[in-house]
Parts: C-alpha cells; structure tokens; sequence
C-alpha cells in the first residue's frame, strides 16, 4: 500500500480507513517509514513517540472494527509543534531551548486533545520551531534549522517551519500551526502548503496564568495541511468554546460546507502592500495572479487603500513590543520551575530576543 498511501490526502486515507480498505495501523506504519527516511535530512520533527502511535493506530484499527463512531479524521497521523505545545511526557523546549532538553509536562494542550479526542487523529511527534516563535525562519540552537523540502539549501520558515516542512514532503498530511506574527503563513508560503490562521477565537488558546493574554497581540492555533479540504476537516475537530479562553466561541460552523458554495458576486476588498509593506515583485505577481481567480470564479475585486499612517518598520517594533510581557510571562513560569534563564540560562535566548526582552 506504500506507493498508494504516499499521495492521498487526510480526507482520502480518513475515507479508506472508514471504509476498511486500508488499516490504520498500515497507515501509520507508512507514516513512521517516511519519517524515518526523510525526516534526518529535513529535520522537521524533533520528537517522535513510535510505540505509543502504534499503540493507538491499533486501538483506532479496533474501534472501526467494532463499528464505533469515528471521527473526520480517524487513524490519521499528524504532529503538534514545539513551542507551547504539550502531550504527556512528551519534552517541551519552547522551541530549542537547550537548558529545556529534558523537560516534560503532564498535560495536553488543546490542539493535541481535540485533534485526539475529536477528530480521531494520532499524534505522532512534535514539529521544530524557533526559540519561543520569535523568528521568521525555522531554527534553534538545540535541534538546529529545518530545511525546505524543495530546496534543501533554502529554510522552511518560521515559527511553524517543521509543520510546514513536513507537511509539504508527505511525512504527515495535518500538523499544528501558530500564529501571532506570521508563524502560520510565512512557513505555509514558503513549503506550497495551505496554512490557515483561523479568526480569533475559532480555536481556543488556552494561557496561563493571565487567560486574558491572547488579544496583546492576538494569538492564534490552527492546522497546516496540502488541501483546504484537509483544513476542514482538522477545523470540525479544532473549533468550539473552551472554558480555559475566555475568547474562545462557542458556535462550530460546517466548514465542509464552504467547499461547495459559489463566491459569485461577492465583493472581495484587496490591498496589493497594506499601503506600507515592501513586497518583492515576484511575490506580487504570484499574489496577482491568485486574485484574478477569483475574479474568473465571479467574484468582484476592488483594489483598496488602507491609510496606514505608520511604516512597516515601526509596526514591527509595536508587534514585539506586545509581544514581550506575554513571552516575560512565559520565561517567570520556567524560573518558577527551576530554569534561572534570566541568569545561568540567558544564553540559551538568541540576542535579538534578549534584546527585547531587556527593552
């Protein structure tokens, strides 16, 4: 079945495991041989836990045998990323911090229990990322950079590039993505793949000690997939209010529905640069010409301007601004642990982070 699971979607093998033409525990078994082959070179995940994914690749095997309701994505693997992002006894580093090699917690964050518990889907690893998100490429000083499937000179992108790398070389068709700065869309930009940054609160983010702490800046969870059929499918599992997000919504739309309706006539407001964004010219050609499809597809496409009155640079500098008391908040919860990385652990941040953190 290798030759013939390596292509499909997580919305075919969910289809060929509900109609028992394939097991999910070949599947997973095809998911663990590609990661073995592929993933040295790419070093898009930096954790895997096997025997517990085929462990569960058996318990999925049985419920569909006996008939039991499955979820969209049953049997499926797929991977959490390495930031704040936790299944029991699983390590934690924030992405590479070298002092946290070792560290475990005994939680599960939210996106690994619903893509679990919900969506029927087996986690399988933990996906690389830069050193607590803040960077636009993919790589750390403990686990080292994640390179693109399509250039193995070139890098897959931050913060979400092991998710992204791994999805856009087969090795899983769903992994985790984050997003407070571009963590879902640069890396999905960079491997082909489709990223989605859902809207505020579609996906709950669970923070602690301040559970008020993802609207400075807006905090985001949501899945990497090759489909927008895919993303659905994960979104059906993902969505819904939590009571650990005071954001958090509680209506769940059929997002399998969108697929099937029509954008004809709708008015669809488009800003080539956001009034103050340089934009490589090739990339405002590729984005051109995504927008004329959806002029070919009916819908009307009306060039904007914004009347942003701020450069692209001081914007920058506003966004980390926001972002430090959330990340100073994460850094007190790991001193509270034992880690001193205000002190005996500081050069385990990279110094542009530091920087910030100082300011």
């Amino acid at each position: 079945m290798d030759d013939q699971l390596a292509p499909l979607t997580a919305a075919e093998t969910a289809g060929l495991i509900r109609r028992r033409v394939v097991s999910p525990v070949e599947v997973m078994e095809h998911a663990i041989a590609r990661i073995e082959a592929r993933n040295p070179s790419l070093n898009a995940l930096i954790f895997t836990a096997f025997d517990e994914a085929r462990a569960r690749a058996r318990q999925a095997e049985k419920a569909v045998m006996a008939g039991e309701p499955l979820g969209p994505l049953h049997g499926v693997p797929v991977a959490i990323k390495d930031l704040f992002d936790f299944k029991p006894g699983w390590i934690s580093t924030y992405g590479g911090i070298r002092a946290l090699k070792n560290r475990t917690v005994n939680y599960s964050c939210v996106f690994a229990d619903r893509i679990e518990r919900r969506g029927g889907a087996i986690v399988v690893g933990k996906t690389n990322s830069p050193i607590m998100g803040f960077r636009g490429t993919c790589d750390n000083y403990l686990f080292g950079c994640t390179r693109n499937p399509f250039d193995m000179t070139r890098n897959s992108g931050g913060s979400s590039g092991g998710s992204a790398a791994a999805v856009a070389d087969g090795l899983l068709t769903v992994a985790e993505g984050t997003d407070a700065g571009g963590s879902i869309r640069n890396p999905a930009a960079w491997c082909g793949v489709f990223g989605y940054k859902a809207s505020f609160g579609r996906v709950p983010v669970v923070i602690r000690p301040n559970a008020f702490a993802g609207n400075l800046p807006f905090v985001f969870e949501g899945p990497i997939t090759r489909t927008v059929e895919d993303a659905t499918l994960a979104l059906t599992a993902l969505a819904g209010y939590d009571p650990g997000d005071p954001f958090a919504l509680e209506e769940t739309p059929d997002f399998a529905a969108s697929l099937r309706g029509s954008i004809r006539n709708l008015r669809i407001a488009y800003s080539p640069n956001l009034d103050v964004f340089p934009v490589e010219r090739e990339v405002a050609d590729a984005v051109g010409k995504a927008v004329r499809a959806f002029e070919e597809a009916g819908a009307r496409v009306e060039e904007i301007k914004l009347n942003l009155r701020w450069p692209q640079h001081d914007l920058s500098d506003l966004w980390r601004r926001l972002m430090m008391p959330l990340n100073i908040g994460a850094l007190d919860g790991l001193v509270a642990e034992g880690y001193d990385m205000y002190g005996q652990y500081r050069e385990d941040l990279p110094p542009e982070y530091l920087d910030w953190i100082d300011r």
